[in-house]
């Protein structure tokens, strides 16, 4: 026996083959020869059978996995989840060292999932930190992380990073009760170089009128007896 058979076939009375490779591999229509020539005596045709057509059809292609559920499992600013605060201020100092916010992220994986750390472009792992340098105020900057998978599916969420100038709030003069601001008159006194209450300067001039259509007392005209 072939060497070729002996793992696909036996020899008793009859020779049995099972299993023996065509090679064929590409979808089509085949038909499969066999063929006995007898090896002793002479004269003897040779033996011919030719099998029915044999269709070998094409694998049909696996379904499309489902698309990955997105999902933003945290996204934090400084450890705190911009879901309980969606907007920071920070007063900065332009004279001192710049100041530096630690953005953290964890999405849902899949094979078919994008992560964005928007303006800064695809995240490479669904689960990192990126420490950034605020700007000198005053500046204002929205950083959002977005999610998407192959069906198109998105989900995102951000925080609104402002900077504002560094002020100190001047606290304003508070008089003392029963006092005399600076400059001022105190309660029932004189201006110096003024006159006491219900005078008139010296020299100085008549009262101005309460109302500006009517004389001044001292200014009415003498009555008849």
């Amino acid at each position: 026996m072939p060497l070729q058979l002996r793992n696909f076939c036996t020899l008793t009375n009859n020779l049995i083959c099972q299993n023996l490779p065509t090679g064929a591999k590409q979808a089509g229509d085949y038909t499969f020869k066999l063929t006995v020539i007898p090896k002793q005596a002479e004269g003897d045709t040779e033996i011919a059978k030719n099998t029915p057509t044999v269709k070998i059809k094409p694998v049909p292609p696996q379904p499309p996995k489902p698309a990955t559920p997105v999902n933003i499992v945290y996204f934090k600013i400084n450890g705190r989840d911009v879901s309980e605060k969606p907007k920071y201020v920070y007063e900065i100092n332009k004279d001192r060292k710049p100041v530096d916010i630690i953005v953290s992220w964890k999405v849902g994986d899949g094979e078919d999932i994008k992560v964005e750390l928007l303006p800064f472009g695809d995240v490479q792992k669904p689960e990192g930190t990126k420490t950034l340098t605020l700007s000198k105020p005053p500046s204002s900057i929205t950083i959002a992380l977005r999610v998407t998978n192959k069906a198109g599916e998105q989900k995102m969420q951000s925080v609104t990073i402002d900077t504002v100038e560094f002020s100190r709030l001047t606290q304003p003069q508070t008089p003392t009760p029963g006092g005399t601001a600076p400059g001022g008159t105190p309660p029932g006194g004189s201006a110096p170089g003024g006159s006491a209450p219900g005078g008139s300067a010296p020299g100085g001039a008549a009262p101005s009128p309460s109302n500006p259509d009517r004389l001044s007392p001292i200014e009415l005209p003498p009555k008849a007896d």
